[in-house]
């Protein structure tokens, strides 16, 4: 037994001595790998963390695109909209504007501009910096222009919201006064031969609906009208949204049906051929086909040649921009990336070399409310009596009108005496 259990621990014996040696050399190669690291190492040494990334410095915004965010918002333009700003800078004798609230705007946090950044931006700029950097003011300290709500703009898809009748909304009507009273006020401020349609009652938030009849430059009308009533003015809202959706939940149902018949007709009339410059068009979606492919279809920095079609017609879709005198000197027009985002878009280029980016959808919603249809041309020869069949269906569609015209006022009378009938009882 002993013979065998020898050799056994002969073989047992150098286990812990090759355990050591395999375990001696672990210190030492980490002492080497610190003193003699690899130039892999050395690249991951300094690589960021997570935390570390988020204390890397952002690329600094672009300054001509400072520069023209901050002349904007000291510009007339923005402060007789802008009713912050405009109390901030009236509140100063100086007319200083803390640089601190320009730089809480949002598109100012987009930029990640910092207080330097306007600095340096605001170089060359007419608008004025106090010693301390702290503060800006309009040059020469000018005069703040007079304060006015600012416009709604309507959404895309409520551009035609109103084609078949425009559903406006009064609030603040003073006590003891009922619809007969509204009415009876805008009645005398519409155009001769347009009638309203609808009014309903004046609700427990001394709130108002009506529907007119559309006619041509009925929703400026409205978003411009007030009234007199009761020693108080009244401003008329156009509903949109939720209000909307409201007022022709509570609308009677012939109502309804007769606005929608009118946005139906509407929409027959403005799909008719349009011309823009020298091109011509089914209508204005094809339009706005068009001026997408121009942008998708053009690489970065490309300008339009000045004798094309495409130049022509984005020159002439330009003319339609909400800011009067937009293309006054402009001498080109090219595709690049946009300033606020990574979309694209047209940039015009003026007689002095400037460039400024202008939004073609802006112009195109313009040309939606109200198209530039090509006139038809006088027919002549064996032509004419051709157009008498459709004056004769023009004639019939009168006429089923103004049978649906006096059902519709028969039932607009039951309702009137109706309602009357529940005031006179309200009142006992």
């Amino acid at each position: 037994m002993a013979d065998v259990e020898a050799p056994q621990a002969e073989k047992e014996e150098p286990k812990p001595d090759e355990k050591a040696e395999k375990e001696e050399p672990k210190p030492d190669e980490k002492a080497t790998a610190k003193e003699e690291p690899k130039p892999g190492d050395k690249r991951k040494e300094p690589a960021a963390g997570p935390e570390d990334s988020k204390r890397l410095k952002p690329t600094p915004p672009d300054a001509a695109v400072v520069r023209k965010q901050v002349e904007y918002y000291m510009s007339d333009e923005n402060l007789k909209y802008d009713k912050f700003f405009h109390e901030k800078i009236a509140g100063e004798k100086d007319g200083w504007l803390d640089l601190t609230l320009i730089l809480q705007c949002n598109k100012m946090k987009t930029m990640r501009a910092t207080k330097e950044d306007v600095v340096a931006a605001l170089k060359n700029s007419k608008i004025e910096i106090n010693e301390d950097s702290s503060a800006l003011r309009r040059p020469g300290n000018a005069a703040l222009p007079k304060l006015e709500a600012r416009p709604t703009h309507q959404k895309k898809n409520s551009i035609h919201a109103h084609d078949g009748g425009v559903v406006t909304m009064f609030k603040g009507i003073p006590e003891e006064q009922q619809w007969a009273q509204v009415k009876a006020a805008v009645q005398e401020k519409l155009p001769p031969k347009v009638s309203l349609w609808h009014v309903g009652q004046v609700n427990d938030k001394n709130e108002c609906n009506m529907v007119c009849a559309p006619f041509d430059g009925d929703m400026t009308f409205f978003e411009q009208l007030s009234i007199e009533l009761a020693g108080s003015t009244l401003k008329c809202e156009v509903c949109f949204g939720d209000a909307l959706q409201k007022a022709l939940k509570d609308m009677p149902k012939h109502i309804r049906d007769k606005r929608e018949r009118e946005s139906r007709k509407r929409q027959k009339e403005r799909n008719r051929p349009i011309k823009l410059g020298t091109c011509h068009f089914n209508n204005v979606s094809m339009l706005r086909g068009r001026v997408k492919e121009i942008l998708n279809s053009r690489t970065d920095g490309e300008q339009l040649k000045s004798e094309g079609s495409d130049f022509k017609l984005i020159k002439a879709l330009l003319e339609f921009h909400p800011s009067p005198g937009k293309s006054k000197g402009l001498t080109g027009i090219k595709v690049a990336k946009s300033q606020q985002g990574d979309s694209r878009c047209f940039y015009m280029i003026r007689e002095d070399g400037s460039e400024e980016d202008f939004s073609a959808k802006k112009c195109l919603d313009a040309v939606e409310q109200n198209p530039p249809y090509v006139q038809p041309e006088e027919k002549t020869g064996d032509k004419k009596p051709q157009a008498k069949a459709p004056a004769e269906g023009k004639k019939e569609e009168a006429k089923t009108e103004a049978k649906d015209s006096k059902a519709e006022k028969t039932e607009e009378k039951k309702e009137e005496t109706k309602a009357e009938e529940k005031t006179e009882e309200e009142k006992k």
